[in-house]
This record gives structure tokens, C-alpha cells and sequence, in this order.
């Protein structure tokens, strides 16, 4: 019995000895203070900077997406400092992990170098990736504004959402995007876990490099918000941005087809403001049911008696003759004062038309502006829905 329990007591003590490097945690207990957000930001952004300046350089040698790895330190890897110092390898291929997209591989992990302070350790390590797909660096620019396009599209085509994974009005330039990580290859860099410990028996990984790869939303947008020449670029698949680009179009299509519907339905609001508009009221010159014939046949009675009073003066043919000139007289006085009088009328119910009309477009204006602000609205929660997305200060693939 005795012997039974010191053998199992000898067995422990081998098996703690023997493992107890070799425990680690796979969640993330990485730490995400500004601080270390802002460091991790420079060394992100500017290893993507380095990218878009080497890409569009005519150099024809393979471009590295990786930072270039350090030369082995042997010094500090000696059997003493793997067993006792070292953290497993399972945690720096789980930090890894949260690091890479779906489309790449890690296939190697190899340490290079072992810095140990106080409380935790630092590795440098050498990683081998491998491409499922094809990786493109894609620059991110503001959606492209045709100059002959309506002022409402140029008002609301900055507010749109193109892309899942990027600000409002920002789309990427397929156009300018390049292979740099081609499927099926591989490439080999360096990678720093910063900071690692050992607690509870269990590894931890507590802070440890970005790679260019590493989606972390509010830092790719900020960085494509950056007014930078050439613009920001981003890694992307070539799965990723077929089907970003079949997003881009829906969202201007959608766009398109709201407006269309707003002018149709502009256009029936108009035709029914208008049907309450008084009638086009035109002159009815001199014509039958204009009013004045009768008019100017009043004028005739009263010229003729008038000519004739002036003609009986004269005597014999006088009276006659005064009374066809004055009636002749009488009926263009008439026609003349009875054509003025509608002339009148005429203007003034064009008028009070004009008046009823520039009310009837200001309402219109004001129903088409209503119409418009609507959507600028539902494309402004939209948007701020989508920076609410993008705020997130962990990495996502």
C-alpha cells in the first residue's frame, strides 16, 4: 500500500516536471488598452504602408507580406531555457490563429529567439504561411462620383454602405488591386509574442504582434480613412472581393431604384397638386362667344343715334350718312372697350394661375425635399450602424 502511493507520488512529481510547460490557454487573454491598441496600430499600419510602397515599385522580385525574420539567437534556446522558459508551441499557433484569415495557412512555427524579463517571457519566432486562395492588396478609396449625375446622387452616394467591412463611401479599386500572396504558395517572416506568462500552471498569451493579415475593425478604419498617396491598401482574397464587389453594385442599384421610386412618385403627387390648379384661361380676341360683337353692336345703337342728330344738321342725305358713320364709329369704339375689359379679365385669372401654380411647385419642391431626407436618413442609420460594426477593438476574420 505504502509502496503503491510513493510510486504514484513519483509519478506525479515526473509527469509535473516533465509537462509542466506544456499547458496553455487557447482564449483570448490578450490585453487591449489604448496604449498597446495605438503601438500595435503603427507597427500594423505601417508594415501595410511598406506593402503598397514596395507593390508599386517595378521591382520583379516576390514581394514578402511578412516582416523579415530575425537570424537565430542560440544563445538564448538552450535545452535549460526551451524546457523551463518556453512557452508551447500550441500557444503561439493559437494566438496565430486569431490573426489569420480563413484563406491562409500557418504551416511552421520556429522560435529564433527567447527574451525572458521578471514576469514574462518574449519569442521571436519564424512562421511559414501558405495561400488557399489568392491574396490582393486592394486600395480603398471614395466611391467614384460621375460629374453628370443628379445633385441628390452626389448628396447621398458618400452616405452608402458598398462593403461589409468598410466605412460609409469607401469601395475598393479593384482596378488597382495586385496579387502579392498567389494560392498555393508559401512564404516565410518574422512574428513577436511580445508578452507571455506562465500562471496557474497554464501559458497565457497577454499581448503579441499583429500581422498585415489581421482584421481588426477599428483599425482598418481608421487606417482607410487616412489621406495617404498612394491610397491605404488592404489584404484581401480574391473570393472576398468578388463578393464584396457584388455587394458594391446591390448598394448602388438599391440606391437607383430608390430614387427612381421617389421621382414616380413625385410625378403622381404633382398630377394631382395640378389637377386642382384653375383652368388655362386664353383671350377670346374678337371671335364668336367672345362678348364683344355685342359689345360693339351696343357701341353701333348709340353711334347712329349720335351721327344721325349731327347729320340732320347738315340736311337731306346728312342724317343718314351720320348715322351709318356713327354707327360704324359706335361698334369699333365698343370692340375695343369690350376687348379691353376680358383682356383684363384674361390677365388677371392668369395671374391668380401663376400664383396657384408657383404654390402648387413650392409644395411640390418641399414633398420632392421631404422625399429625399427621408432616405439621407435611413442612409445615415445605416451608416452608423456599420461604424458601430467597425468599432470593434479585436480581431475578426
Amino acid at each position: 500500500m505504502v509502496g503503491t502511493t510513493l510510486l504514484f507520488v513519483v509519478g506525479g512529481l515526473i509527469f509535473f516536471f516533465l509537462f509542466r510547460g506544456s499547458f496553455y490557454s487557447k482564449n483570448d487573454d490578450e490585453v487591449h488598452t489604448p496604449q498597446i491598441l495605438q503601438a500595435d496600430y503603427a507597427r500594423w499600419s505601417s508594415s501595410l504602408r511598406e506593402l503598397t510602397q514596395a507593390s508599386s515599385e517595378s521591382n520583379p522580385a516576390p514581394i514578402s507580406v511578412l516582416p523579415q525574420t530575425i537570424p537565430t539567437d542560440e544563445s538564448t534556446l538552450g535545452w535549460w531555457n526551451r524546457w523551463q522558459n518556453l512557452p508551447p508551441e500550441g500557444l503561439a499557433r493559437s494566438v496565430l490563429a486569431r490573426r489569420l484569415p480563413p484563406q491562409v495557412e500557418l504551416t511552421q512555427v520556429t522560435p529564433r529567439r527567447l527574451i525572458i524579463s521578471e514576469d514574462s517571457v518574449s519569442v521571436d519566432y519564424a512562421i511559414t504561411l501558405r495561400a488557399k486562395e489568392d491574396i490582393l492588396l486592394t486600395p480603398v478609396i471614395p466611391v467614384g462620383i460621375p460629374k453628370h449625375l443628379s445633385t441628390e446622387h452626389h448628396r447621398l452616394l458618400p452616405k452608402v454602405v458598398y462593403a461589409y467591412d468598410l466605412p460609409p463611401g469607401k469601395v475598393f479599386d479593384l482596378a488597382g488591386a495586385k496579387n502579392i500572396f498567389p494560392a498555393g504558395c508559401t512564404q516565410q517572416g518574422g512574428w513577436t509574442l511580445r508578452h507571455a506568462e506562465h500562471t496557474s500552471g497554464s501559458w497565457k498569451a497577454r499581448q503579441a504582434d499583429l500581422l498585415p493579415f489581421t482584421r481588426i475593425p477599428a483599425l482598418e478604419s481608421i487606417f482607410v480613412r487616412e489621406a495617404t498617396h498612394p491610397s491605404p491598401a488592404l489584404l484581401r482574397s480574391r473570393g472576398e472581393l468578388e463578393n464584396g464587389e457584388a455587394k458594391r453594385r446591390a448598394a448602388a442599384q438599391s440606391l437607383e431604384d430608390r430614387l427612381t421610386a421617389i421621382r414616380e412618385d413625385v410625378k403622381q403627387y404633382r398630377s394631382q397638386m395640378m389637377a386642382s390648379a384653375p383652368a388655362i384661361v386664353k383671350s377670346k380676341g374678337f371671335g364668336p362667344g367672345s362678348g364683344v360683337p355685342t359689345s360693339a353692336g351696343i357701341g353701333a345703337v348709340g353711334g347712329a343715334a349720335t351721327g344721325a342728330g349731327l347729320g340732320s344738321i347738315a340736311g337731306g342725305d346728312g342724317a343718314a350718312i351720320g348715322a351709318g358713320a356713327g354707327a360704324l364709329a359706335g361698334m369699333l369704339i365698343g370692340a375695343i372697350v369690350a376687348n379691353a375689359e376680358q383682356e383684363k379679365r384674361v390677365e388677371q385669372e392668369k395671374a391668380a394661375r401663376r400664383s396657384a401654380i408657383a404654390a402648387i411647385e413650392r409644395e411640390i419642391t418641399e414633398y420632392e425635399r421631404k422625399l429625399i431626407r427621408e432616405l439621407e436618413n435611413e442612409l445615415t442609420q445605416e451608416g452608423t450602424r456599420q461604424e458601430s460594426t467597425l468599432a470593434r477593438p479585436t480581431s475578426t476574420n
